[in-house]
Protein backbone atom coordinates (compact mmCIF):
# COMPACT_ATOMS: atom_id res chain seq x y z
CA UNK A 1 0.00 0.00 0.00
CA UNK A 2 1.08 3.50 -0.73
CA UNK A 3 0.01 6.56 1.26
CA UNK A 4 -0.35 9.76 -0.69
CA UNK A 5 -0.69 13.13 0.93
CA UNK A 6 -2.47 15.85 -1.06
CA UNK A 7 -3.01 19.50 -0.29
CA UNK A 8 -6.25 21.10 -1.40
CA UNK A 9 -6.75 24.81 -1.84
CA UNK A 10 -10.21 26.25 -1.39
CA UNK A 11 -10.93 29.68 -2.81
CA UNK A 12 -13.39 31.71 -0.78
CA UNK A 13 -14.84 35.02 -1.93
CA UNK A 14 -15.64 37.18 1.08
CA UNK A 15 -17.17 40.64 1.36
CA UNK A 16 -14.88 43.32 2.73
CA UNK A 17 -17.92 45.26 3.96
CA UNK A 18 -20.20 42.54 5.36
CA UNK A 19 -17.62 40.06 6.62
CA UNK A 20 -20.06 37.22 7.27
CA UNK A 21 -21.02 37.03 3.60
CA UNK A 22 -18.84 34.66 1.62
CA UNK A 23 -19.06 31.97 -1.03
CA UNK A 24 -16.95 29.40 -2.82
CA UNK A 25 -18.86 29.96 -6.04
CA UNK A 26 -16.78 31.99 -8.49
CA UNK A 27 -19.97 33.00 -10.31
CA UNK A 28 -21.03 35.01 -7.23
CA UNK A 29 -17.69 36.79 -6.78
CA UNK A 30 -18.73 39.68 -9.09
CA UNK A 31 -21.86 40.22 -6.99
CA UNK A 32 -19.81 40.49 -3.80
CA UNK A 33 -17.37 42.90 -5.49
CA UNK A 34 -20.22 45.01 -6.92
CA UNK A 35 -22.08 45.12 -3.60
CA UNK A 36 -18.89 46.04 -1.74
CA UNK A 37 -18.54 48.92 -4.25
CA UNK A 38 -22.16 49.89 -3.47
CA UNK A 39 -22.33 49.20 0.28
CA UNK A 40 -25.81 50.70 0.58
CA UNK A 41 -27.01 47.50 -1.12
CA UNK A 42 -25.84 45.46 1.91
CA UNK A 43 -27.96 47.80 4.08
CA UNK A 44 -30.96 47.50 1.75
CA UNK A 45 -30.97 43.69 1.62
CA UNK A 46 -30.40 43.26 5.37
CA UNK A 47 -32.84 45.92 6.59
CA UNK A 48 -36.58 46.43 6.42
CA UNK A 49 -36.69 50.06 5.27
CA UNK A 50 -36.92 49.16 1.57
CA UNK A 51 -40.29 47.55 0.94
CA UNK A 52 -39.24 46.58 -2.60
CA UNK A 53 -35.87 44.99 -1.78
CA UNK A 54 -35.50 44.75 1.99
CA UNK A 55 -35.71 41.79 4.28
CA UNK A 56 -38.98 39.97 3.67
CA UNK A 57 -39.57 41.35 0.17
CA UNK A 58 -41.45 39.01 -2.13
CA UNK A 59 -39.16 39.82 -5.08
CA UNK A 60 -36.74 37.21 -3.77
CA UNK A 61 -37.03 33.45 -3.96
CA UNK A 62 -38.79 32.06 -0.87
CA UNK A 63 -35.80 30.67 1.05
CA UNK A 64 -33.96 33.99 0.76
CA UNK A 65 -36.78 36.38 1.68
CA UNK A 66 -36.43 36.52 5.46
CA UNK A 67 -33.23 34.67 6.27
CA UNK A 68 -30.14 36.44 7.59
CA UNK A 69 -27.90 33.52 6.65
CA UNK A 70 -24.97 34.58 4.44
CA UNK A 71 -26.29 32.62 1.43
CA UNK A 72 -29.67 34.36 1.66
CA UNK A 73 -28.11 37.83 2.00
CA UNK A 74 -25.91 37.10 -1.00
CA UNK A 75 -28.91 35.85 -3.00
CA UNK A 76 -30.75 39.11 -2.34
CA UNK A 77 -27.69 41.15 -3.36
CA UNK A 78 -27.32 38.97 -6.47
CA UNK A 79 -30.90 39.70 -7.45
CA UNK A 80 -30.37 43.46 -7.19
CA UNK A 81 -27.05 43.19 -9.03
CA UNK A 82 -28.69 41.33 -11.92
CA UNK A 83 -31.44 43.94 -12.12
CA UNK A 84 -29.02 46.87 -12.20
CA UNK A 85 -26.83 45.16 -14.79
CA UNK A 86 -29.88 44.07 -16.90
CA UNK A 87 -28.64 40.48 -16.86
CA UNK A 88 -31.93 38.84 -17.79
CA UNK A 89 -33.54 39.08 -21.24
CA UNK A 90 -36.62 40.81 -19.83
CA UNK A 91 -34.60 43.45 -18.01
CA UNK A 92 -34.01 46.61 -20.04
CA UNK A 93 -32.77 49.99 -18.93
CA UNK A 94 -36.28 51.43 -19.28
CA UNK A 95 -37.89 48.59 -17.29
CA UNK A 96 -39.69 49.67 -14.13
CA UNK A 97 -38.01 46.73 -12.36
CA UNK A 98 -34.52 47.99 -13.20
CA UNK A 99 -35.60 51.54 -12.40
CA UNK A 100 -36.95 50.64 -8.93
CA UNK A 101 -33.68 48.86 -8.02
CA UNK A 102 -31.68 51.93 -9.05
CA UNK A 103 -34.14 54.18 -7.23
CA UNK A 104 -33.74 52.19 -4.01
CA UNK A 105 -29.95 52.39 -4.21
CA UNK A 106 -29.99 56.11 -5.02
CA UNK A 107 -32.54 57.19 -2.41
CA UNK A 108 -32.18 54.65 0.42
CA UNK A 109 -30.32 57.03 2.68
CA UNK A 110 -32.67 59.97 2.04
CA UNK A 111 -34.91 61.24 4.81
CA UNK A 112 -38.32 59.55 4.92
CA UNK A 113 -37.36 56.65 2.64
CA UNK A 114 -40.07 54.01 2.76
CA UNK A 115 -42.17 51.99 0.38
CA UNK A 116 -45.65 50.83 -0.35
CA UNK A 117 -47.91 48.53 -2.30
CA UNK A 118 -49.11 50.44 -5.38
CA UNK A 119 -52.23 49.08 -7.06
CA UNK A 120 -54.34 49.95 -10.10
CA UNK A 121 -58.13 49.58 -9.82
CA UNK A 122 -60.81 49.60 -12.47
CA UNK A 123 -64.51 49.95 -11.63
CA UNK A 124 -64.75 46.33 -10.43
CA UNK A 125 -61.38 44.82 -9.52
CA UNK A 126 -57.85 45.55 -8.40
CA UNK A 127 -55.48 45.07 -11.34
CA UNK A 128 -51.74 45.72 -11.77
CA UNK A 129 -49.71 46.02 -8.58
CA UNK A 130 -46.12 46.60 -7.59
CA UNK A 131 -44.20 47.37 -4.41
CA UNK A 132 -42.21 50.56 -4.87
CA UNK A 133 -39.98 52.59 -2.58
CA UNK A 134 -40.26 56.37 -2.34
CA UNK A 135 -39.46 59.39 -0.23
CA UNK A 136 -41.87 62.22 0.58
CA UNK A 137 -40.14 64.37 -2.08
CA UNK A 138 -40.17 61.62 -4.73
CA UNK A 139 -43.64 60.21 -4.13
CA UNK A 140 -45.30 61.87 -7.15
CA UNK A 141 -42.41 60.85 -9.44
CA UNK A 142 -42.80 57.23 -8.28
CA UNK A 143 -46.58 57.42 -8.62
CA UNK A 144 -46.22 58.78 -12.18
CA UNK A 145 -43.81 55.95 -13.00
CA UNK A 146 -46.26 53.38 -11.66
CA UNK A 147 -49.14 54.90 -13.64
CA UNK A 148 -47.06 54.81 -16.83
CA UNK A 149 -46.32 51.12 -16.17
CA UNK A 150 -49.77 49.85 -15.16
CA UNK A 151 -51.87 47.90 -17.63
CA UNK A 152 -53.56 50.23 -20.15
CA UNK A 153 -56.15 47.56 -21.09
CA UNK A 154 -58.26 48.43 -18.07
CA UNK A 155 -60.40 51.51 -17.51
CA UNK A 156 -58.46 52.69 -14.50
CA UNK A 157 -60.52 54.52 -11.92
CA UNK A 158 -58.00 54.93 -9.13
CA UNK A 159 -54.56 54.04 -7.82
CA UNK A 160 -53.97 53.09 -4.21
CA UNK A 161 -50.88 52.83 -2.05
CA UNK A 162 -51.26 50.48 0.88
CA UNK A 163 -55.01 50.56 0.29
CA UNK A 164 -55.36 54.37 0.36
CA UNK A 165 -56.46 56.14 -2.82
CA UNK A 166 -53.70 58.46 -4.04
CA UNK A 167 -54.91 59.24 -7.56
CA UNK A 168 -58.27 59.09 -9.29
CA UNK A 169 -59.12 59.10 -12.99
CA UNK A 170 -62.48 60.75 -13.59
CA UNK A 171 -62.56 59.87 -17.30
CA UNK A 172 -63.21 56.15 -17.07
CA UNK A 173 -61.65 55.56 -20.49
CA UNK A 174 -58.24 56.86 -19.66
CA UNK A 175 -55.46 56.38 -17.17
CA UNK A 176 -53.18 58.95 -18.71
CA UNK A 177 -51.12 61.11 -16.41
CA UNK A 178 -52.67 64.47 -15.50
Amino acid sequence: MKTIEETTTTVVYRSEVLHGVHTRLAALAPTIAWTDDHPVVWRIVTGRKSKAFGLGSCVYIGWAQRSMEPDAILERARHMHELIECRQPYYTLDSIFVWRAGFAIQHYQNKGFTGGFFQQHDANYPRSCLTLDYTPESFHEVLDRFCAWMDPCYETRRVTVNGQTVRTFPDKHSHQLP
